[in-house]
C-alpha cells in the first residue's frame, strides 16, 4: 500500500505534464468556435511569439524543475502548433491540369496606385481583377483589354478587364462586396466573383472600409451561399482579407468546395505592407470543384502592399 501511495503522485504529475504539452493542440478543435477564434487565427504569428517568449522565460527562471519542464514543453508545443497552423495552408495542393487553353486570371489590390499596372499588363492575363482601382489604372488597363466592367463598393472600386466578353450580373450590395460577372470564356461561360471584402477590425468603419470580425465572417458566408447556388462554373478572385487559416476561408473551400488555384506551388503571405508580421495570405483565386488551375502563384505588384495571385483556370483534364 505504501508503494501504491508513492507512485500515485508521480503518475498524476506525468499526466499533468502531458496535458500541458497537448493543450496548444486544442486550437484545431476550437478554431471554428466563433469571432474570438477568428481573432486568434488572424493574429496567430504574433500571439504565438508572445506565448513562446513567456514560456521561455518561465522555463529559464530558477525554481521547480517540474515547472520549468512544463513551461518548456508548453512553449515548444505552442511553437509547433503555430508553424502547422500558419504554414500548413501553404503546402502545395495542385488541383490538376486544365483541359485545353484555359483562361489566365490575375487578381490584385493595387492600393489606388498606378505603379503596379505595367507589371500586371506584362503578365498578359486574359482576365484581370483590380481592387482599390485608381483612375489611371482603369485607363491603362482599359486600353489593353477590349472588355471592361467597373463597379464594386463605393469605398473600394473594382475593375474587371478581359479579353473575352463580360456582362455584369450583379453589382455590390449589402451581402456582395464586389462584382458578379458573366465571362464568355473559350471553354464556355463562367461566373466571376471579383471581390474585396472589408478588413476585419475592432468595429465597423465605412470610411476606412472596415467591419467587425463577426461581420467579416458573415460577408464571407454570404458569398459562399451565393456560390453554392450557381449553376455555371465559378471563379472567385480578389482581396478577401481572409487569412487561409481562418474559418471564412474554410467557408469557401471546405464548405462550398472551391479549390485554391494558387497552390500549385508553395503559398505564402500576400499582405506585404505593414501587416506582413501577421503572415496573411488574404488574396485568393478559387475555382469550382470541376475546374482546375495551372501555373498558380503569387506575383509582385510594385507599389502595392499586396502580392497578386494568378493561375490559368478551366475545366479539369
Amino acid at each position: 500500500m505504501v508503494g501504491q501511495r508513492e507512485r500515485t503522485p508521480a503518475v498524476g504529475g506525468v499526466a499533468v505534464t502531458v496535458l500541458v504539452a497537448a493543450l496548444p493542440w486544442a486550437w484545431f478543435a476550437l478554431r471554428d468556435a466563433g469571432p474570438a477564434a477568428d481573432v486568434v487565427a488572424i493574429a496567430m504569428p504574433l500571439l504565438a511569439a508572445a506565448v513562446v517568449a513567456v514560456a521561455a522565460v518561465a522555463a529559464l527562471v530558477p525554481g521547480s524543475r517540474v515547472r520549468r519542464l512544463r513551461a518548456a514543453l508548453f512553449g515548444l508545443s505552442a511553437l509547433l502548433v503555430a508553424v502547422v497552423a500558419v504554414v500548413g495552408p501553404w503546402v502545395p495542393a495542385p488541383t490538376g491540369a486544365v483541359a485545353g487553353r484555359g483562361v489566365s486570371v490575375l487578381g490584385g489590390n493595387v492600393d489606388y496606385q498606378d505603379t503596379p499596372t505595367p507589371a500586371m499588363i506584362d503578365l498578359g492575363a486574359d482576365v484581370v481583377v483590380a481592387a482599390e482601382l485608381a483612375p489611371d489604372t482603369e485607363d491603362d488597363l482599359g486600353e489593353e483589354y477590349p472588355h471592361t466592367a467597373v463597379g464594386g463598393p463605393a469605398q473600394s472600386p473594382l475593375g474587371v478587364f478581359s479579353r473575352y466578353p463580360v456582362r455584369v450580373l450583379e453589382d455590390a450590395g449589402p451581402e456582395l462586396p464586389g462584382l458578379r460577372v458573366l465571362v464568355e470564356g473559350p471553354d464556355g461561360p463562367f461566373v466571376l466573383y471579383a471581390l474585396h471584402i472589408p478588413r476585419p477590425w475592432f468595429g465597423s468603419s465605412a470610411e476606412d472600409y472596415e467591419v467587425s470580425v463577426s461581420e467579416h465572417y458573415a460577408l464571407a458566408a454570404a458569398v459562399a451561399g451565393r456560390v453554392r447556388t450557381e449553376t455555371l462554373p465559378v471563379v472567385l478572385v480578389g482581396d478577401l482579407n481572409s487569412t487561409d487559416r481562418g474559418r471564412d476561408y474554410r467557408a469557401l473551400t471546405g464548405e462550398v468546395g472551391l479549390s485554391d488555384a494558387v497552390l500549385e506551388g508553395w503559398g505564402g503571405p500576400t499582405s506585404v505592407g505593414k501587416w506582413l508580421p501577421l503572415l496573411g495570405r488574404i488574396d485568393h483565386l478559387l475555382v469550382s470543384p470541376a475546374w482546375c488551375g495551372d501555373d498558380g502563384r503569387r506575383v509582385e505588384l510594385p507599389g502595392s502592399s499586396h502580392r497578386g495571385v494568378t493561375a490559368t483556370v478551366g475545366p479539369c483534364a
